[in-house]
């Protein structure tokens, strides 16, 4: 029950942050096994009524619950797995940003030049995970090197690469697309329910100071991404990368943005381009984690772009409000990458 109370009250935390509630009581109905609980905790003094906020209790207790024997079960894409007491060396792969977020000691991680948790990881003096981004393949031979007893991964691998790790070490799978959940989801599997519920609740305020920041910011934004062999647009509230900055952060779209919400696509023409009439364009040329090579030729791209005249009649390129921010950071899920991209969006707004 302490368990599930902390998790009520983080949520509640959250959705004050996001919704600026204000009174009343917490009552929601969460699935556990075969019981629905109905619980109230009027202490907390915040009224949490959105169907978001119940689903996602719903969610959490759906993916760690207890069995019959009293231990800790992770439900995951891949099945389950019954949570080791006290591990004491846990790998991470492509899940560190919510690791980090809770200080959890790792003895090995995904990490490579350029990553955008690459500092935080080697000065933690945590141990190197080589992945290959274009294979989605894991260096095996390194995660038995350290001899884990807790693998905890993002559930973006194929089924044969988790069934390699699970013979090495209990792993768990979480899906990083859903960054507050994944993290409520981890900290109950870890006994560390408090903690997240903490994290949540600073991940909040950022978000709501960044909101009381740039509420005067009423001018056109958008979100442009440069690739190899196309440009996209990303929509108002249809992609995960893009929608923060007016879900979270209640900023103005650019009438063609809300349009791309029902796009087939999300390539946009260059001879479109000069319609599109944002004030601000926070611009990514690169792919993400994906090899440098990649991401040193849709610069290249960009760099040709930039000298084509319909470009320039850009009417964000002719004001200089052309932001390019790191893609490594803006095309990543993760409490950690939400907070980089919002402190961008403050550095290049708030004047």
């Amino acid at each position: 029950m302490k368990r599930f109370k902390s998790l009520m009250i983080g949520m509640a935390i959250l959705t004050l942050a996001f919704t600026g509630c204000t009174s009343g009581t917490v009552s929601s109905q969460v699935q556990s096994g075969q019981a629905v609980e109905d619980t109230k905790v009027n202490e907390v003094g915040i009224d949490v009524t959105t169907s978001a906020s119940q689903r996602t209790v719903k969610e959490v207790s759906e993916i760690v619950y207890k069995n019959e024997a009293g231990e800790t079960v992770v439900s995951h894409k891949y099945g389950e797995t019954i949570v080791p007491e006290n591990p004491e060396r846990i790998i991470s792969i492509k899940l560190e940003d919510l690791m980090l977020a809770l200080d959890v000691d790792m003895v090995a991680a995904r990490n490579f030049e350029g990553f955008y948790l690459e500092d935080q990881i080697n000065e933690l003096g945590i141990g190197t995970i080589a992945v290959d981004e274009e294979a989605d393949t894991i260096n095996l031979e390194q995660v038995l090197s350290y001899k884990p007893d807790l693998i905890v991964i993002r559930d973006s691998f194929d089924q044969a690469i988790y069934d390699e790790l699970s013979k090495i070490a209990p792993t768990l799978a979480f899906d990083l697309k859903q960054p507050t959940t994944a993290l409520l989801a981890l900290g109950e599997a870890l006994g560390m329910a408090d903690k997240a519920t903490e994290r949540l609740e600073a991940y909040g305020e950022v978000i709501e100071n960044a909101k009381e920041a740039i509420e005067t910011v009423d001018e056109e934004v958008a979100m442009l991404r440069i690739l190899k062999k196309e440009i996209r647009l990303y929509p108002y509230s249809t992609n995960d990368m893009s929608n923060f900055l007016y879900k979270d952060l209640g900023l103005t779209a650019a009438p063609m943005v809300i349009e791309y919400d029902q796009a087939d696509s999300l390539a946009i023409s260059m001879e479109l381009l000069p319609d599109l009439t944002a004030d601000h364009i926070f611009l990514v040329a690169g792919y993400g984690s994906n090899t440098a090579e990649a991401v040193k030729e849709s610069q290249a791209r960009y760099d040709a772009i930039k000298a084509d005249a319909l470009w320039q009649s850009v009417p964000a390129v002719q004001t200089g409000n052309i932001y390019e921010v790191d893609s490594r950071v803006w095309l990543t899920h993760g409490i950690l990458a939400t907070e980089m991209k919002i402190q961008d969006v403050l550095e290049h707004l708030v004047k």
